[in-house]
C-alpha cells in the first residue's frame, strides 16, 4: 500500500504544473502518463501494479483487465461500426459524471480550444471582432496592432463575403469559425465601407484579448481610476498592471474595480493583481484540501493605501469572488452591488491527447478570514440593483462614485 502511494506522488510531483484558477495544465507526453495511470490503459501500468504487489494491486489489476476486457469486446464486437476514440471519451466521461460535482466536466475539442481560448488570453485570427446590427454584420472592435489593423480594416465595416463566400445567413459563431485559422494562414475578406467594396488578404496572427479596461473619472476635484476586468486570463496581470500604473500616473486619489460580469479565470492571476494592493505578510486567501487549510499570505512589496470600491453582481464567480473577499476583509475596501455568486471551488484540468479537455474540483478556497462562499457568495457592503438605462447610465457605477465623492 505504502509503495503504491509512494509512487503516486512521485509521478504527480514529477508533472504537477502551474494551477490555473482553477486549473493545472499538463504537456502531451505527461498526459499520456497521466490518462495511462487514470485509465490503467497498457501494459505499463500492469507493470506498476504487479510491482507494487499487495491486495489493492491485485485487485486493480483484476478492475483494469475488466476495462480492457469490456473495451476490447465492444469495440471489435458491437454489431455496428463505432468510434473507438468516442468509445474511449465516453469512459472519461463516465468517470466525470460520477463525482456528481457541477463544476466538473468533460469538454469536447471545440469546448476545449474555446475554453483555452478564453483563459489563455490569446487565440489565432485576425484581431477585429464582428457584431450583428440592423440585420447586417459589422466588424466590432479592431485590436491595435493586429493583423486586421495592419491591412487597413475599420470597425464599422460591414462583412459581405469570407473566402469568396457570402456569410448572408451565417450565424456569429459560424462566421468567427470561418475567419479563424491557424498562425500564418491566410484568409480573403470582402467588406462594405462608404458603398464601395473592398478585398483584403489577412495573414492570421496570435492575438491578445483584452480583458482589462480603463477610464480616468474626474469630479469635484477628485480624480477616481476605474478599472473593470472581463476575465483573470493569463494575460490580465500585466494588462491590469500597465492600466494601473496610468492612472497612478494621474494622481488618482481612489479606485474603483469592476468585477461584475466576471466568472473567474487563472488563480495566479488573481493573487498577483491582490498583492499588488496588500501589505506584505497579510492574508489573502485559504486553500482547503482534505488533509489541510493552507493561508495563502501576500509576499510582495507593492501595496496601496487609497480607498477602493469593488463592483460585483450575481455573475461575479470563483477568481472574482476572490478578490471581492481579500479586498474587502484585508484592505478594507468596499463592496457595492448584489450578492457574488458563491463558487469557493478550485479545479484542475487535463488537456487529453484528442484535443479534448477533463476538469474537475480538487480544493476548495476560502476568504482570509476562513469564511465559506461556495453556494452562499458574497454580500456587498451596499446593496444596489442594477438599473437598466436607455441611455447607457449605470446606477452602480454612479452609486460608487458618490461614495467617494462623500468620504
Amino acid at each position: 500500500m505504502s509503495k503504491i502511494k509512494k509512487f503516486f506522488s512521485n509521478i504527480k510531483r514529477k508533472y504537477q504544473k502551474k494551477i490555473v484558477n482553477n486549473h493545472k495544465c499538463f504537456s502531451v507526453k505527461e498526459l499520456v502518463v497521466t490518462i495511462l495511470i487514470t485509465l490503467g490503459l497498457g501494459i505499463v501500468i500492469g507493470g506498476i501494479i504487479m510491482y507494487a504487489k499487495g491486495p489493492l494491486g491485485f485487485a486493480s489489476k483484476g478492475f483494469v483487465n475488466e476495462f480492457l476486457s469490456t473495451y476490447n469486446d465492444i469495440a471489435n464486437s458491437y454489431y455496428q461500426d463505432i468510434d473507438k476514440e468516442e468509445l474511449l471519451s465516453s469512459g472519461i466521461n463516465g468517470m466525470i459524471k460520477y463525482l456528481g460535482d457541477p463544476y466538473a466536466g468533460y469538454l469536447t475539442e471545440d469546448d476545449a480550444k474555446d475554453f483555452s481560448e478564453d483563459v489563455d488570453g490569446s487565440y489565432s485570427g485576425i484581431g477585429a471582432e464582428i457584431k450583428l446590427k440592423d440585420d447586417q454584420i459589422l466588424i466590432g472592435k479592431v485590436f491595435d496592432d493586429s493583423p486586421a489593423q495592419k491591412v487597413g480594416i475599420l470597425t464599422d465595416d460591414v462583412l459581405l463575403e469570407v473566402n469568396g463566400e457570402s456569410i448572408k445567413g451565417k450565424s456569429l459563431n459560424a462566421i468567427s469559425s470561418i475567419v479563424k485559422g491557424e498562425t500564418g494562414t491566410e484568409v480573403n475578406i470582402k467588406v462594405l465601407r462608404d458603398k464601395q467594396e473592398y478585398e483584403f488578404t489577412i495573414k492570421r496572427g496570435t492575438v491578445d484579448t483584452i480583458s482589462v479596461t480603463s477610464e480616468l473619472i474626474e469630479k469635484e476635484s477628485k480624480k477616481i481610476g476605474y478599472l473593470h476586468i472581463s476575465i483573470f486570463a493569463a494575460n490580465t496581470f500585466k494588462q491590469f498592471e500597465k492600466e494601473l500604473l496610468k492612472l497612478e500616473e494621474e494622481k488618482i486619489d481612489s479606485l474603483i474595480i469592476d468585477v461584475r460580469g466576471n466568472s473567474g479565470g487563472y488563480l495566479t492571476t488573481v493573487s498577483d493583481i491582490i498583492s499588488i494592493f496588500i501589505q506584505k505578510g497579510l492574508p489573502i486567501y485559504q486553500l482547503k484540501t482534505k488533509e489541510k487549510i493552507e493561508i495563502v499570505y501576500d509576499k510582495t512589496k507593492d501595496e496601496r493605501k487609497y480607498p477602493i470600491i469593488v463592483l460585483a453582481d450575481s455573475a461575479s464567480a470563483s477568481a472574482s469572488e476572490l478578490l471581492v473577499g481579500a479586498l474587502k476583509e484585508t484592505y478594507g475596501a468596499q463592496i457595492v452591488g448584489t450578492k457574488t455568486f458563491g463558487k469557493g471551488k478550485v479545479q484542475k484540468v487535463y488537456s487529453l491527447s484528442n484535443g479534448s479537455m477533463v476538469k474537475y474540483t480538487y480544493q476548495e478556497w476560502l476568504t482570509p478570514r476562513g469564511n465559506y462562499i461556495d453556494g452562499k457568495g458574497i454580500t456587498p457592503d451596499e446593496e444596489i440593483k442594477y438599473v437598466y438605462n436607455k441611455d447607457g447610465e449605470d446606477n452602480q457605477l454612479e452609486y460608487a462614485i458618490k461614495l467617494i465623492l462623500n468620504k
